[in-house]
């Protein structure tokens, strides 16, 4: 009886329910060759920094005198015209607040 279960089970085909969890076969992937470019030359590098700092100084420069210039056209033309305890920030009348100490 053994060897005719055998037999019948081996006559039955195999399905696995759950074999979608088990792990498939990957496919192998398939890339375009990378072609890695050439460096570029030190020199070249170098120089492109230089420009690049050369410029910043410029920059740092013309902003410079434009404050400059902002500062003296705000100072003739804004500051000028105020009295002089508000544009050197001290109190405009300290003898009365003298006064007033040495009363009390």
């Amino acid at each position: 009886m053994n060897h005719m279960a055998e037999d019948l089970l081996r006559q039955v085909p195999y399905h696995n329910a759950h074999r979608s969890l088990l792990p498939q076969a990957v496919p192998k992937l398939k890339l375009m060759s990378i072609d890695i470019p050439q460096p570029t030359p030190v020199k070249q590098h170098l120089q492109a920094w230089i420009n690049e700092c050369d410029q910043l100084q410029e920059t740092v420069e013309l902003r410079r005198q434009k404050t400059a210039k902002f500062d003296a056209w705000y100072a003739e033309t804004c500051l000028s015209k105020r009295p002089p305890g508000m544009t050197t920030g001290g109190v405009l009348s300290p003898s009365r607040r003298g006064q007033k100490d040495t009363q009390q």
